[in-house]
C-alpha cells in the first residue's frame, strides 16, 4: 500500500529494486500506452547528476536538511530510454520555503541538466519540507522534462512500500518510494512519459 500525498502533476514512478542496479538494463519493448515493465533505474553517468543549489541570485538556504538521492530512469515511446531529455528541478528547503521571501520566490534549490544516453539522471539534494501553511500539499519536488518537442511538468512525492511491476504513463503525481540509511534518504524512480 502506498503512503503518499496526492498532487496534481504529470508522471508515474516506480521505485526500489532489491537487486543491484544493472547499468546496461534495457526496458521491455512494450507499447507505453500499455505500460512498461519496471527495471532498475541504475546509476546515471556522472554528467547526468543534478545537485540543486541557489538560483537567480538567491542566498543558500539556512535550514539544514537530510540528504536525499533519487536515481531515475525516463522512458518515452515504446518504453525506449528518453536520452538527452532536458531537465529542470526545483524544490523547497527544509522549512518548506522556495526562497528567502517565501511563497513562489524561487529558488534555494534549483538545477538544470539532461538525462544520459540511457535516459537516466541522478538527483543529489536534501529532502524538502511541506509548505508551512495549513492544508498544504505533501512535500514534493518539481521536475520539468523537455523531450522531442514535448514538455512535461511533473511533481515527485514520497512514499514507502513496493512499487508496481508495470509502470503506466499518467498525468498524476510521480511517487518515489524512499528508504533511509546512515547516509540519508534514497529513492529510485522509473518514469514513463505520457503521450
Amino acid at each position: 500500500m502506498w503512503a503518499v500525498g496526492v498532487l496534481a502533476a504529470g508522471l508515474v514512478v516506480a521505485g526500489c529494486d532489491g537487486g543491484a542496479p544493472r547499468p546496461d538494463a534495457s526496458p521491455s519493448p512494450s507499447a507505453s500506452t500499455a505500460g512498461c515493465a519496471r527495471v532498475a533505474a541504475g546509476r546515471a553517468d556522472a554528467a547526468a547528476t543534478l545537485r540543486p543549489g541557489p538560483s537567480e541570485g538567491k542566498p543558500k538556504a539556512t535550514a539544514a536538511g537530510e540528504a536525499l538521492v533519487v536515481d531515475a530512469l525516463v522512458l518515452g515511446e515504446a518504453c525506449a530510454p528518453a536520452a538527452g531529455a532536458a531537465l529542470r528541478i526545483w524544490h523547497t528547503d527544509a522549512r518548506g520555503l522556495y526562497g528567502p521571501k517565501g511563497g513562489d520566490d524561487c529558488c534555494f534549490y534549483e538545477a538544470l541538466g539532461t538525462s544520459d544516453h540511457s535516459g537516466r539522471f541522478r538527483l543529489e539534494t536534501i529532502r524538502p519540507a511541506q509548505y508551512p501553511e495549513p492544508n498544504a500539499p505533501a512535500a514534493h519536488i518539481h521536475v520539468r522534462i523537455d523531450h522531442r518537442d514535448l514538455r512535461y511538468e511533473v511533481t515527485m512525492v514520497f512514499g514507502f512500500g513496493s512499487p508496481p511491476a508495470t509502470v503506466m504513463p499518467t498525468d498524476g503525481p510521480v511517487v518515489v518510494p524512499l528508504s533511509h540509511d546512515s547516509a540519508g534518504w534514497r529513492g529510485e524512480a522509473v518514469v514513463v512519459l505520457a503521450s
